[in-house]
């Protein structure tokens, strides 16, 4: 099982020092919490599970159980049950996940659609932007939007600070055009609903500006089918920017938002969060696949195989698989 790169506990910019090496192999010992014998408890039952879950090799270091585990208040089997669905829900639409290398997104990444911060709020939360107004639906499907969803909150939620803490959501709506009403599908927004209400996180907000009469018609057809809590943590503040930093500062911000942190967003240190990490992301290509397939460039483009009814082959049918360089099992995060 090839290592990851996790940041344990430190600001978004940390250095390459501050990281630790986590594997998912069964006896990995847990380090983040020595002192907290309860906490080491439960996340070797959740690894046992999920290891034992399928055949397939899952992501099952510490800090990326922690993520389940946080957002669940501890709890094992709840936190079990959000990977299990999270794993179905990928192997159903694999097109919405992250699942080839990370630098194919490199042009995405470059236009700037989402992206997040390498400076925290006062609260300790990262903040993620998303500028829909930047989309060129043209040449941009929804499923792309998606996966660079997965990149950056890939990103963030392997900080322990992170999953403490929360993130905070800037949603700017200038620009924002009716050509995206053709995303609005009842399927898409399904899958993009039920992907939002399984991520793993515990606390995040979404703070919407620069919304206009266009906002007002989409927030008619998505809101009904949004779940109470995404609901609940949603705020508008229009062009208000004295509202809007009082969740986000205004010395992370740049001058459009009324911030004091230079003309724009620096792009170059944004995006090095993410292309300097290149290995640490392609690796994460390896999970889902079955134990000894092809390495994470086959398992990136190879085609997916669906599994047969209770999701794991049987007979001479699961004969057959283990001759295949992959089989049924999708790319898990």
């Amino acid at each position: 099982m090839p290592e990851i790169k996790a940041i344990a506990k430190s600001a978004p910019n940390a250095r390459k020092d501050q990281t630790e090496d986590v594997t998912s192999a069964g006896d990995a010992p847990v380090t983040l919490f020595d002192d907290h014998p309860e906490r080491v408890r439960k996340i070797n039952e959740l690894r046992k599970l999920v290891q034992n879950y399928d055949d397939c090799e899952r992501r099952s270091d510490e800090l990326f159980l922690c993520r389940f585990l946080y957002c669940c208040d501890w709890d094992v089997q709840e936190a079990f049950g959000r990977i299990v669905k999270l794993i179905k829900l990928k192997e159903a639409n694999p097109e919405w996940f992250f699942h080839k290398p990370i630098a194919t997104y490199s042009e995405l990444l470059n236009r700037n659609v989402k992206f997040a911060l390498d400076r925290r709020d006062r609260r300790g939360r990262r903040v993620f932007i998303t500028r829909l107004g930047a989309i060129d639906f043209s040449s941009m499907a929804v499923t792309d939007l998606a996966n660079l969803d997965d990149i950056w909150f890939e990103l963030m939620l392997n900080e322990l600070e992170t999953l403490e803490s929360g993130v905070t959501c800037l949603i700017d709506m200038s620009g924002y055009s009716l050509k995206s009403f053709r995303f609005l599908t009842p399927q898409n927004i399904r899958i993009g609903s039920a992907k939002t209400d399984l991520l793993p996180l515990k606390n995040i907000e979404f703070h919407v500006v620069n919304s206009s009469v266009f906002m007002n018609a989409a927030i008619a057809i998505l809101y009904p089918m949004l779940s109470k809590k995404i609901k609940d943590q949603v705020r508008f503040h229009y062009s208000n920017w004295a509202s809007l930093h009082e969740y986000i500062p205004a010395d992370i911000l740049p001058a459009e938002y009324g911030g004091t942190a230079g003309k724009t967003f620096d792009f170059q240190t944004i995006h090095g969060q993410v292309l300097d990490r290149t290995n640490d992301f392609d690796r994460l290509l390896t999970y889902g696949v079955r134990d000894g397939s092809a390495p994470a460039a086959t398992a990136a483009t190879a085609p997916i195989v669906p599994k047969g009814k209770g999701g794991k082959a049987k007979g001479k049918h699961r004969e057959v698989e283990k001759k295949k360089s992959l089989a049924g099992c999708t790319v898990e995060e």
